[in-house]
Formats: C-alpha cells, structure tokens, sequence
C-alpha cells in the first residue's frame, strides 16, 4: 500500500495503474472535445495512479492539499494533450510531501473508525480500511461511501478545509474511481475540523430539520438578499481587521453570523426544490466571486471565495448518489460554509460589473455540433487558456462557471413570487475568461522564471475593510 520511503516511479512504467487499481470511467458530465480518448485517459489514470502510490494527501504538515489529481483530470475533461497532462504532473508532483505508512498495531474498523478522526498519521490506516470497505461493498460501492460521508461524526470534518475533501470526492464519483474516492475518505477522516461550532451535529441538526422559517411568508430569503443582507448586520463589528482573517476570533464570529443567515434559506427535501436551490447557490456564489472589487480599483478574486465556488460543479455529481433528504442537507451545509465563508471576508458590499449581469452565450458541446460551431464557441478558447494555465485552481474554476452556463443554472429557480429577490443573469463565459486572463501564477512556483509578466495570484483578506484596500488595491 503506502511505504515510508519516498517510492517514485518512472514515466513509462504503466504497471502503477494496475498497483493504484486506478481505473478511470467515462465520466458521464464529461465533455465531449477533441483529445480526449483513450491515450489521454490512459495517461491520467498512470499520473493519478503515481499520485495515490508516491504522495501524501496533504503537501505540507498544516493540511495545504495535495492538487495534483484535481489539476490532472480537470486538464483531462477539457481535452487536455498527454503531453500537456505530463507537464501538470511535472508542476505539482516536486512540492508533494511522501505517502506515508500505516501505523504499528493499528486496525481501522467499522466499530471503531471514528477513533482515529482528525489523526493525519492514521492516513494510510483509513485508505487500508475505505479500500476493503468499498470493495466488499460491490456495486453499491457508491452507497458505503457517502453513508460513511454523512455519518454525523465525519460531515463536520468534510465541510473543512475549503471544501477539498468534497471535491476529491467529487472527482471520485465523477469518474466512477474506487481509489480516488478512498483517497477522499481517507482524506476526509484525518482533517482537523474548521467550522467546528457550524457544522456540529447538533447544529446541523438544527439547521436542517427547521420549519419555522417566518421570513417572507414561509418561503425564506432568497441566497442573493441573504448575501447583501449581512453587510449591515452589527455582527460584523465584532469582526477585526488586526487578526487574521481565519483567526480563532474571526472564525467564532463568521460561523455565528453564518448560522444566523442559513436559517433563512429555506431547502425542502424534493428533488424541484433541490434542483432550484442548487441553481440559486451555484448563481449567487459566482456573483459574489465577481463582485468583490469596489468601483475604482483594479479587479480582485479572492481565494477563499474561489474556493467555494469549485466545489459546486461535484453537488449535482454528488446528488446523483443521495436520497433527497441527504441532498438537502448536503447544499444546506454547503451554503452554510460559503455563509460563514463570507463572514470571514467582512461581509463586503457587492458591486456586480455590467458585463456580468448581462446575456451568457453557451452552447453544448455534443458530437452532432458541426465543428465549425465549435470554432466559434467563446468556451473553447477559454478551456485552451485554462489548460495551459499554470495555476492549480484556475482550470477547476473554468469548470465550475461552464457547469452554470451549460445548465443555465439559475432557470431551473421555481420560486417566482415578487418579494424573493432573484439575482440578476450571470455571464458566466465572462467570467470564465476574466480568472484565466487574470490568474497566472503558479501554486507550485520554484524559481523567478516561473512568474509570467503581468501575471498575478488570487487576492486574500477582509475585502470589507477600508484597511484592505489602503494596503492591497491597485487604483485604475
């Protein structure tokens, strides 16, 4: 399984693919694009299948993640070339911290799995355990691994860290891969909790099994008043510029205005309302990523909200697993973490860019659309800047903002009365091409030569905050 020694193998040695048991399947939400075949698909399942044997799930000793299968198949879904998929591995794989061995005398069980939790050391334990797991399971290896995901123990530690053990997760299902979804379970088990009070059971409980929404006649606020909402909220004057922005004091504060807010959300547990909420989520989160930057300044994305908006492309992936009841509480806990999320950031003012707001173009990428369409498609030469993007993030964000333009993700919202305050269109292709236009820095950056001209990273802080912009914005 995971040796202690640093094993590394060699880029022609396709054997790790049968020792990872890294089978990749066609992803069904996958699109439909030229270079991607069976040579690619054999290629990232060799990259991601040295990823499981050589690395550890986490690339430093404070739980910063390991990228490097989220970058290589994000590549791979837009028909990224192998080569291109070989330079990825290249970037991320020498900033990776060794996979680790199993400790002595330790056994995971189903009795007693959650003795371990938040442990990193148990890392290779849990992969030994979810692996046996998920294979005994057959095929209702899916079932075995959102029912550990959900166990009330576990959630809190998978709504942590920006949301990355989703994500693995996500990527798992997506492409229908046991290993990649051990992996996330693994990882998701030895995760230091971040949201701690949030995502309590007995808050979460709470949140979920309300019925006494009063707002707005029973149906709740609408994510997008919710949003605009909190920046007049006294709360945030208990937020402090001097500490830092996920500091113990800020953090207590963001997870009670969080979980003040969240309870004006209203999701029924039916699939209608699920699929609308998820649409309102998925529009408003985006919004928010591109409406941080007071009038006047040079644009700014920043991390953590790009963080919260990457995810969102797994949830319906995810849903596909869960009974409505679970998808419920899944988008419920979602939206309490961008929630708090946001919190931490200030609550800041929205100003949403005319371009923004304004008509989305997208097409569907089928194999009956005459190529000559697709040349003409805006997506294509933003999957083509994303793929040759150095930064970590920025192909996963490309991905997230095209799932809302393919689904038009806000015209499944049912709830038409006038006093829900809808947000307005997203231009999601826009916005697509602003991150890869503006985001180049490498994650992964080992010398000067490695920093492009005019090129920049994602910006970081209490955006809400005279401070910030005194200290960070670029006036135009």
């Amino acid at each position: 399984m995971h040796d202690k020694n640093h094993i590394s193998f060699s880029d022609s040695d396709y054997s790790v693919i049968d020792k990872a048991e890294m089978k990749l399947c066609q992803a069904p939400s996958a699109l439909a694009l030229p270079g991607i075949d069976t040579i690619t698909r054999r290629e990232a399942a060799r990259l991601c299948a040295r990823d499981f044997l050589e690395n550890h799930a986490f690339f430093n000793d404070i739980q910063y993640h390991n990228h490097l299968i989220h970058h290589v198949l994000a590549n791979f879904s837009m028909g990224a070339s192998a080569k291109r998929l070989q330079e990825v591995f290249d970037l991320n794989n020498p900033g990776q911290r060794p996979a680790i061995g199993q400790c002595e005398d330790t056994t995971v069980t189903s009795d007693n799995f959650d003795r371990y939790l938040s442990q990193e050391k148990h890392y290779a334990d849990y992969i030994v355990f979810f692996r046996s797991e998920l294979e005994a399971a057959g095929d209702n290896w899916k079932d075995v691994a959102v029912g550990y995901f959900f166990d009330p123990r576990v959630l809190p530690l998978a709504m942590s860290g920006l949301s990355h053990p989703l994500i693995q997760l996500g990527y798992g299902l997506e492409f229908e891969s046991q290993t990649i979804t051990t992996m996330a379970l693994a990882q998701t088990c030895v995760h230091k909790v971040q949201f701690g009070k949030a995502f309590s059971p007995e808050t979460i409980s709470e949140i979920c099994d309300s019925k006494d929404i009063n707002a707005n006649g029973g149906k709740g606020l609408s994510m997008w008043q919710i949003v605009n909402d909190m920046s007049d909220d006294p709360l945030i004057d208990k937020l402090s510029y001097t500490c830092a922005p996920q500091s113990t004091e800020n953090f207590d504060v963001a997870q009670q205005i969080g979980v003040k807010y969240i309870k004006l959300w209203s999701v029924d547990p039916t699939e209608s309302s699920v699929r609308a909420k998820y649409g309102e989520l998925l529009s408003v989160v985006a919004l928010v990523y591109g409406s941080m930057t007071r009038p006047g300044y040079q644009m700014i994305l920043e991390f953590s909200i790009m963080h919260m908006l990457t995810p969102l492309y797994f949830l319906p992936i995810i849903f596909d697993v869960l009974s409505a009841g679970q998808r419920a509480i899944l988008l419920r806990s979602f939206a309490l973490g961008f929630l708090a999320m946001f919190a931490t950031k200030g609550c800041p003012r929205l100003y949403v860019p005319v371009e923004l707001a304004s008509a989305d173009t997208h097409r569907n990428f089928g194999d009956d659309e005459p190529q000559g369409l697709n040349e003409a498609n805006p997506w294509l030469s933003i999957f083509e800047k994303a793929i040759g993007n150095r930064e970590v993030h920025v192909p996963k964000v490309v991905r997230a903002l095209w799932r809302g333009s393919l689904n038009s993700a806000f015209a499944s919202q049912t709830v038409a009365e006038s006093e829900y305050k809808l947000p307005p269109p997203v231009n999601w292709a826009y916005l697509a091409k602003c991150t890869v236009d503006t985001i180049g820095i490498s994650t992964h950056k080992y010398s000067e030569n490695d920093i492009e001209e005019d090129a920049r990273y994602w910006d970081r802080g209490m955006i809400a905050f005279d401070e910030f912009w005194d200290q960070f914005g670029v006036k135009i």
